[in-house]
């Protein structure tokens, strides 16, 4: 609580030709939050002192703050891509219980999950929401079905493989000078007993 929403995010984000994946992000504040919005007052925000003070105006400067974070991360050379994976209740309920039933999974399965299907539909307009209001030209959401799991990484890995032809990356080139000196350097190599 000594900082803001996306200060674990300054601490990893990635320097200028690495690549990072954050499995959940500075999202979950603008949505766990809106299904339980008491998670908020313990953030000590200026004017938020009981929970009929977090409007949609709060909300629309979450989003705002956002895009404006995210805008700066592109101005300086990240690229965002933004997935949202969407199972369905019945499918998320189907793996919930593989997780139960493996042993093997069973690491991948918490018991507040089950508790958080209970507001389901509320999630479901917390997504719909922060997504509209976050995906931008800049950093744009995708969308992905995801009760097939074949389909949902087929789907991020043509999304992942388009983005990257789109930079039109090259090997870099070398100059006369570093050309001569790699000639030569292949002629003392050939000369070696």
């Amino acid at each position: 609580m000594d900082h803001d929403y996306f200060w674990r995010h300054y601490q990893v984000l990635p320097a200028r030709g690495e690549i990072t994946i954050f499995n959940r992000s500075h999202y979950e504040n603008v949505l766990v939050t809106r299904v339980h919005p008491e998670y908020i007052l313990n953030e000590n925000l200026p004017g938020i002192q009981r929970i009929e003070d977090i409007t949609q105006e709060f909300w629309n400067q979450r989003f705002k703050q956002i895009r404006r974070f995210e805008k700066n991360l592109v101005e300086n050379g990240t690229i965002i891509i933004k997935f949202f994976l969407h199972v369905s209740k019945e499918v998320q309920k189907k793996r919930f219980l593989e997780r139960i039933d493996d042993p093997s999974k069973n690491w991948k399965f918490s018991v507040s999950d089950v508790e958080e299907r209970q507001y389901w539909n509320i999630y479901q307009q917390a997504y719909a929401e922060a997504i509209s209001a976050t995906s931008t030209r800049e950093a744009p959401w995708y969308i992905i079905p995801a009760d097939d799991k074949w389909v949902a990484r087929l789907c991020i890995a043509a999304v992942i493989n388009r983005v990257i032809d789109s930079l039109d990356l090259q090997y870099p080139v070398l100059s006369e000078n570093e050309l001569k000196k790699l000639k030569e350097a292949k002629e003392k190599l050939m000369k070696e007993q």
